[in-house]
């Protein structure tokens, strides 16, 4: 493996704070099996579980499933299993157990093909229910189902009030924060008018679909996509991290464009204009209470701390990275990029490993447990 095209660079963040034990995050982080989806040999759409060994440079694949169209989310489950679900336009979700059965498959089609899926799904706090953003076909408008977790049926069905729900995230009260991107779209999903985007961040309550809030950003070109909570430090505030994907007709605007936003409940902002060209690809819990994102178009991974909230500082340089995953107590996530994985560590050094032979990783990856 060439290291140099592969791995840039990977650097330790400075001025972390509240770390826990060197030994237990090593030891915590050593083995990972992940899930994830992929294109084989450039012809088959397929999800399955790698394992991953950073001692031994290793990463095998466990089993795998071939589906019509490339995924998107995954989501793992009690016990080792997980949840995928199609690309936008989706038509399908599934469950995969932990012995890697694939034991459910909902298609669109059965609910009258009138949805496609944007690409994500997330579980309510009891695990009853899972919530899947959803577009309608001919008007465009935003939906977001409330499903069985038992079999995938949809149940009941609320508006996102905007379009392009991409990610909904539940929190701490169980109400869903929905991220809706506002990109006018096809039935495609090819972007189309982006002179009319409507990008807004909406709180609804998941009971009736009362809509409990909106906040836009004063700028109509930046679409919130991707959400993820922060582990707030003591006393501070939960915070809800957005990654923003520029999308002006300008080309240098966009290579100007922030990356990053924050909502504390109150208040949407922007922090930081430090430029990443404007293009966040995932948004992952990072130390200090901060987020780290990957800059996808700039093939860096970026880290933000509320304790320096005008500064981005760049942890490390990737080929095409995308989706991220913290790791389990540590302050450190693993990244996919567009060779293979990364592993970044506040304290520790970087590591790298090539995916399988023939594989072109998907955006999104989870760790099972």
């Amino acid at each position: 493996m060439d290291r140099r095209h592969f791995l840039l660079q990977l650097s330790a963040a400075l001025g972390t704070t509240c770390l826990p034990a060197l030994a237990h995050a090593q030891a915590s982080g050593t083995r990972l099996r992940v899930a994830g989806g992929w294109r084989m040999n450039e012809r088959d759409y397929q999800i399955g579980a790698l394992s991953v060994d950073w001692e031994q440079g290793q990463v095998k694949t466990e089993f795998a499933h071939t589906l019509p169209t490339l995924p998107h989310a995954i989501v793992p489950e009690e016990g080792g299993g997980f949840l995928a679900v199609a690309t936008r336009p989706g038509t399908w979700i599934v469950r995969v157990d932990a012995q890697g059965k694939l034991v459910q498959r909902l298609t669109m089609a059965e609910e009258g093909d009138t949805r496609t899926l944007d690409g994500h799904v997330i579980a309510s706090h009891d695990g009853r229910w899972l919530y899947t953003g959803e577009t309608d076909r001919k008007t465009g408008a935003g939906w977001v189902s409330v499903r069985d977790a038992k079999d995938l049926r949809k149940v009941a069905e609320h508006r996102t009030h905007g379009i392009d729900p991409h990610q909904i995230l539940v929190d701490a009260q169980g109400r869903l924060v929905v991220a809706n991107g506002g990109i006018p779209r096809t039935p495609e999903g090819l972007k189309r008018n982006l002179e009319l985007m409507d990008p807004k961040l909406v709180l609804l309550n998941p009971n009736n679909g009362e809509k409990l809030g909106e906040w836009s950003l004063r700028d109509k070109r930046l679409a919130p996509h991707h959400i993820a909570w922060n582990r707030p430090l003591a006393d501070s505030p939960q915070l809800l991290g957005i990654g923003l994907q520029a999308e002006h007709d300008d080309p240098s605007k966009r290579r100007d464009a922030p990356l990053l936003a924050v909502w504390d409940g109150k208040e949407l902002k922007i922090p930081t204009h430090m430029v990443a060209d404007g293009y966040a690809g995932d948004v992952a819990a990072g130390p200090n209470g901060g987020f780290v994102l990957t800059a996808q178009f700039a093939n860096r991974v970026v880290l933000w701390q509320p304790q320096e909230p005008a500064k981005l500082l760049t942890i490390g340089k990737v080929q095409n990275p995308c989706g991220l995953w913290p790791l389990d107590d540590a302050p450190g996530v693993t990244i996919g990029g567009g060779l293979g994985l990364a592993r970044w560590h506040a304290t520790e050094p970087g590591h790298m490993l090539r995916w399988p032979a023939g594989m072109a990783a998907g955006n999104h990856w989870a760790v099972l447990g």
